[in-house]
């Protein structure tokens, strides 16, 4: 939606990239809670692991004295072990894809403050919707893309359109497709697995 309504530039009343942002959140924190769901269910259908949903949480498990004991109570619980697995594995990535995103809307910001020349309306907008979407830790990989790929972009439009000028936002496009596309695999080829969370 948000690159048929930016390349075409129709702006219907009850779109904008703010609608597509809330639900790109919303849909990330479904999917944690989807995950975490579904790994409850699986560790509790064998007798084996459902200790796993079963026991509090070791006090072995290196973690700081201010943070066990704001979190003493939920991790000493019967779910404790659950609920410090689904944090890691599920709910941490989302916040950090959100966290990650809103810095890189915060940087485009500055940049359009300092030089309005590099967006067109919205795409600040349109950046932080696209390193929603790509997540982390594609995200690593999609920055360098989109700035690899506004000078391909220019070289186009100064080539077949005799235009100097440049934004970002076909740029970001670009390289949110590439990232999506082939991320796991670049992620991989550049041993940036150590990312993953």
């Amino acid at each position: 939606m948000a690159a048929l309504f930016y390349f075409t530039r129709i702006k219907p009343k009850f779109f904008n990239f703010k609608i597509l942002i809330i639900f790109i959140i919303i849909c990330r924190f479904i999917y944690a809670a989807i995950l975490s769901i579904l790994q409850y269910y699986v560790w509790s259908t064998s007798e084996l692991t459902k200790l796993l949903i079963s026991s509090p949480l070791s006090s072995e498990v290196p973690l700081s004295d201010a943070l066990r004991g704001i979190l003493g109570p939920v991790l000493d619980s019967k779910l404790g072990y659950f609920l410090f697995y689904s944090w890691g594995h599920f709910w941490i990535s989302a916040l950090i894809t959100i966290g990650i995103a809103f810095a890189f809307y915060a940087f485009l910001k500055a940049l359009k403050k300092y030089n309005g020349r590099f967006f067109e309306e919205g795409e600040t907008e349109l950046g932080l919707l696209l390193a929603l979407i790509v997540g982390w830790p594609n995200f690593v990989l999609f920055i360098p893309i989109t700035f690899a790929s506004v000078v391909v972009v220019s070289v186009f439009r100064l080539l077949y359109k005799k235009e100097l000028y440049t934004t970002l936002g076909a740029p970001m496009f670009l390289a949110a497709l590439v990232t999506l596309i082939y991320g796991g695999n670049l992620i991989k080829i550049l041993g940036l697995t150590v990312l993953k969370i």
